[in-house]
């Protein structure tokens, strides 16, 4: 597979487009809003003018896409992905989205002859740029085979976890840990601040017991100094935590700690703190503990 259509520019697309083109695949680049195209052409990617230039002809057409209503839009709805692809064209979504939506869109696309991939990825933006992303697959596990030199360009591992939809099942599951990780190193953080102990040397600390982990040192200077440039937004987390305590309800399963982070992240995006990183529910803990800066 050498022709890449890649649907959805934000700021996971686009380095995962360049890094297939720096990978010497054929990438031809669409998104909805043509801001986000800017500067694209100017970095080796062709850029479409509609969705159906960046889907004919290809033979893997990907989609990265911020939520279930943009991907139902851009795949099935009027103008979509269906109304131009064609086999042997393999459509691969790589959002995150609920396991329903993976497996309602691969069933519209098997009746049409189209083979589709659900490969959500885990890892932010900066995970996005180096190309060190961990790829989620279901679907025909044939089909998945042959895009592992896709997935390679863009991503340090990929794993197989069997039909349509048990990728996004597996993203679920990862970022269940993301978010509870979060909550909890933030909830640390608040206590250790009730007790007036120094916060720097407190993520030092952190950082040297059994708790410590990459995703604890990637977030260590946005805690240290409440900045909180976005790497993945906290409206994403907020999204999938609501997308995991759904599929919870509806199998049964009993997540507690995941509830109680959903209303963490529900509050932090009520006091408008949903464009910027996830970190920022720590942000949100302290303002609800009477905690400010000086």
């Amino acid at each position: 597979m050498r022709r890449i259509g890649f649907i959805g520019m934000g700021t996971m697309g686009a380095p995962m487009a360049l890094n297939l083109l720096k990978a010497g695949f054929e990438v031809t680049v669409y998104n909805r809003s043509l801001d986000r195209l800017a500067g694209l052409y100017d970095q080796g990617l062709m850029v479409a003018d509609s969705l159906s230039e960046a889907v004919v002809g290809k033979d893997a057409v990907i989609t990265m896409l911020s939520n279930d209503a943009a991907v139902k839009q851009v795949v099935t709805g009027d103008n979509g992905i269906m109304d131009y692809i064609e086999a042997p064209t393999v459509l691969v979504d790589m959002s995150t989205v609920s396991p329903d939506t993976s497996a309602s869109i691969s069933e519209v696309a098997k009746e049409m002859g189209i083979t589709m991939i659900d490969a959500p990825v885990s890892g932010s933006s900066n995970a996005a740029q180096s190309g060190s992303l961990v790829i989620l697959g279901g679907g025909n596990k044939e089909v998945y085979d042959s895009l592992k030199d896709v997935f390679a360009a863009m991503g340090k591992a990929s794993y197989y976890f069997g039909e349509s939809g048990s990728g996004s099942k597996a993203k679920l599951v990862i970022n269940l840990m993301l978010g509870i990780t979060m909550q909890g190193i933030s909830e640390a953080l608040v206590l250790a601040e009730k007790f007036f102990l120094d916060r720097a040397t407190v993520l030092d600390m952190m950082q040297q017991a059994a708790v410590a982990s990459p995703f604890l040192a990637f977030k260590k200077d946005l805690l240290l100094k409440e900045d909180f440039p976005v790497a993945f937004a906290l409206k994403h987390m907020h999204k999938d935590l609501g997308l995991i305590l759904e599929q919870a309800r509806d199998n049964g399963s009993v997540l507690p700690a995941t509830s109680a982070a959903y209303q963490s992240y529900s509050a932090a995006m009520n006091h408008q703190k949903e464009d910027v990183d996830m970190a920022a529910v720590f942000a949100e803990l302290l303002q609800q503990s009477g905690v400010t800066k000086e």
